[in-house]
């Protein structure tokens, strides 16, 4: 089922070990890049379905049912705090979160997408930046607190200046995409590594729910964004989840199930936000949460990323040892010399899934496609395909690059494409990758954290039933879908 990818490019991009570690390791202070990106070599070709633009700007081992279609560049030249990272969608157009900011393009072509805007004026120590997109509000995350170099007055991030010891939100309006414009910055006490949008139309509002960039919070923070009114954004309250389980992402689903789940530490904590259970979509009602290192036995310390089934029966969870700078998809077995995981298991690259409304375990999925000690890897970023036929997952898992897997039948959980890119340095080891790879409206984006962003199909009738959507924040399932 595989074919292969050839370019002449060669990838001399070399690895500086990160000066420090914390709750969330690939969030800042990552070192410094040496050497040069890979080259380029997008060869026109006649448009049309079955014609390549060109090819994607790497080698990629592929399924035959993948196909490359698109690629903008935004190298990360020099050091990771230029990389790529989350991205979120409205429309015709993509919102890429960077280190130093975001970038809006326009995918009204997706084979030849157009930036409108590389904004880079949240630069460093911002963090890695993940955005949320409503309307013309877009919110980004700043989790890094430092005082080291601040300049006078605070660092900047459009007009607005942030002060040593702050961590949390910006408000953007986005109305106008050339010219972003800084609505509010709210300082959260427990800072913002990540958000999750929660749409409140009948309040005429935006909520977010942020994740601590601090490992010491068990919980979430709440913030209010009125629609009419985004500088007037604030603060709401602290919604805690319990000892061990540092939320670090929060998947949400609304329609009829009305749930959130956040993953962290050793495990998970669900919420329900209907009333029937106590709760709402301002305030939460915590049912209950699973330590997985307890409960199940599993090496887990560093929860990643929850998203659940299309009919919200099915939670997703992830995990991410060693916060995605180490070479944790090796083949089962080997030696890896590290206090937390001395030896390559499967549980390290596998996607756990349970029953939501229980917390039991039903099913495990493992990365069948073994990555050298040269990548970096872990199951990273993902979303549910909106569909009523069945269960697909798709994600981006740095340098294992992007993996779809159907999960209707959990005795049976099935990878059905990828495209697995060669390591950037076959011969040391290199951070770099696919950060987030996400399905919208038939394409699947993947945002690089070196290169770019790229544009994929599944072709045959793998993705037969496929909603459209008017927006996706992955994090977010603004619907239940039923069969």
């Amino acid at each position: 089922m595989r074919s292969r990818w050839l370019i002449a490019a060669t990838v001399a991009v070399l690895l500086a070990v990160p000066v420090g570690a914390s709750a969330h390791p690939l969030e800042s202070n990552l070192g410094v890049f040496s050497g040069q990106l890979p080259e380029l070599n997008l060869l026109e070709a006649e448009a049309g379905r079955d014609f390549f633009r060109g090819t994607p700007p790497s080698e990629y081992d592929i399924t035959d049912n993948m196909r490359f279609v698109g690629f903008t560049a935004r190298p990360a030249a020099g050091s990771l705090s230029e990389a790529n990272s989350d991205i979120a969608f409205q429309g015709k157009r993509v919102y890429q979160g960077t280190f130093p900011g975001f970038r809006i393009l326009d995918i009204n072509n997706p084979m030849k997408p157009k930036e409108i805007i590389n904004y880079t004026d949240c630069r460093h120590p911002s963090g890695q930046g993940d955005v949320v997109i409503y309307g013309d509000i877009l919110t980004r995350s700043w989790d890094s607190s430092s005082s080291s170099g601040m300049p006078a007055g605070g660092w900047p991030c459009g007009d607005s200046r942030v002060q040593a010891g702050q961590e949390g939100l910006h408000v953007f309006d986005v109305g106008d995409p050339e010219n972003p414009d800084v609505d509010a910055f709210i300082d959260l006490p427990c800072g913002s590594h990540t958000a999750t949008g929660v749409p409140d139309p009948a309040n005429d509002r935006l909520i977010v729910y942020s994740t601590p960039s601090s490992g010491a919070c068990n919980g979430i923070d709440v913030i209010e964004i009125p629609v009419g009114d985004p500088s007037a954004a604030s603060y709401h309250h602290f919604e805690p989840s319990a000892s061990g389980i540092a939320c670090h992402d929060t998947g949400v689903i609304l329609g009829d199930v009305l749930k959130a789940a956040c993953a962290g530490g050793q495990g998970f904590a669900v919420w329900s936000m209907a009333a029937a259970d106590g709760g709402t979509l301002i305030d939460p009602a915590l049912l209950y949460t699973r330590n997985m290192k307890v409960s199940d036995g599993i090496n887990i310390n560093t929860g990643h990323s929850a998203a659940f089934s299309n009919d919200g029966d099915t939670l997703i969870f992830g995990h991410e040892p060693n916060g995605g700078t180490s070479a944790r998809c090796q083949k089962t077995g080997t030696v890896l010399n590290n206090a937390t995981y001395p030896v390559q298991t499967d549980d390290m690259k596998s996607f756990f899934f349970f029953d939501t409304a229980t917390g039991a375990l039903k099913g495990q999925w493992t990365l069948p496609r073994d990555q050298s000690a040269f990548e970096n890897c872990t199951l990273h970023n993902y979303n549910v395909v909106p569909s009523k036929k069945r269960d697909i997952l798709v994600h981006g898992s740095y340098q294992s690059g992007i993996g779809v897997v159907d999960f209707s039948d959990l005795g049976n959980i099935k990878e059905i494409a990828y495209a697995d890119p060669k390591p950037l340095n076959p011969n040391a080891f290199t951070v770099g990758g696919d950060w987030s790879s996400h399905y919208y409206n038939g394409l699947i984006y993947q945002s690089d954290i070196t290169r770019g962003l790229l544009s994929w199909e599944i072709r045959g009738d793998a993705m037969g039933g496929t909603m459209r959507l008017d927006r996706l924040n992955p994090q977010t399932q603004e619907f239940t879908t039923s069969g």
